[in-house]
């Protein structure tokens, strides 16, 4: 008896596969992921800006040539622990500012005061031509503490 030799075997004519393709399914979350990136930067802000860039940090200022300015929430204004009208706060500071240009100025104003009466101080100051100006503010994870 002779065997032949079969070419094709019997057994698997018609049988299911086991395994799934994730091939598309790879390919449909990598679509997305890729969508997902293009657009993320265009939903952060709406106007085009090109920021500037810094080479080094400015020094801080000398400790003598920065002046405080305290506005409380009735709109008193202090310049260095002493009232004064903004008027004279814009005159002191003139005077202060033509004998160091380099004077650095300090606004503590209180939490709940009026805008408007923030803004009026900034123009005194700018009046007064100083340019060296920076916001006190308490750091959010500090404890709230109230000046004397």
């Amino acid at each position: 008896m002779k065997r032949g030799l079969k070419r094709f075997s019997d057994r698997g004519g018609h049988s299911t596969m086991a395994e799934l393709n994730v091939t598309p399914m790879l390919d449909l979350a990598f679509v997305l992921l890729i969508i997902f990136i293009i657009t993320t930067p265009l939903m952060e802000g709406s106007l085009e800006i090109n920021l500037p860039s810094a080479a080094a940090k400015t020094p801080p200022p000398e400790a003598g040539a920065v002046k405080t300015v305290e506005v409380d929430r009735s709109g008193a204004v202090s310049l260095a622990g002493r009232r004064c009208t903004l008027p004279e706060l814009e005159a002191e500071l003139a005077r202060l500012h033509a004998a160091d240009p380099k004077l650095a100025v300090v606004v503590r104003a209180d939490r709940d005061l009026r805008y408007q009466q923030l803004v009026d101080v900034f123009d005194a100051l700018q009046r007064a031509q100083v340019t060296r100006l920076g916001l006190m503010h308490l750091d959010a994870d500090a404890p709230a503490a109230k000046s004397p």
